[in-house]
């Protein structure tokens, strides 16, 4: 068995031994790293109003809350387009454009992802915190 996989039977042998649901115990993805950019406008080719790095397990890299964005893409299984966004996120009724983009690792797998928000705030919120800096 791959140690990932004995990982995971430990992470739910103790989740069964405490009494958690089984999906809370499994290992996010080990060693997981995205690289996250937000470009100006509509599209991967605006300019760059930043970027940083998102590492899980343990959670790090220079994103300024790594643990929110982190928690947001465990509950997503590391799917952007099923992250959650945060509840009570108001944001102004302006459009300025961005588009976030990630590109990187997920528990083994390649992420690529973009996504177009009405404004850098509305990116925040909708993306869990994950396009929050």
């Amino acid at each position: 068995m791959p140690w990932t996989h004995a990982l995971t039977a430990a992470g739910l042998a103790v989740a069964a031994a405490l009494g958690l649901p089984a999906q809370e115990a499994v290992p996010a993805a080990s060693g997981s790293r995205l690289v996250l950019t937000l470009h100006s406008g509509e599209s991967t080719s605006g300019r760059v109003q930043g970027s940083v790095v998102l590492e899980c397990d343990p959670d790090g890299g220079s994103h300024p809350h790594p643990a929110t964005a982190c928690a947001a893409l465990r509950a997503a299984r590391g799917d952007l387009s099923a992250v959650r966004a945060t509840r009570g996120v108001m944001c102004p009724m302006i459009y300025a454009p961005v588009t976030g983009e990630a590109r990187g690792d997920w528990g083994g797998r390649t992420v690529r992802f973009t996504r177009t928000y009405g404004n850098r705030c509305s990116a925040a919120g909708e993306s869990g915190g994950v396009f929050g800096f």
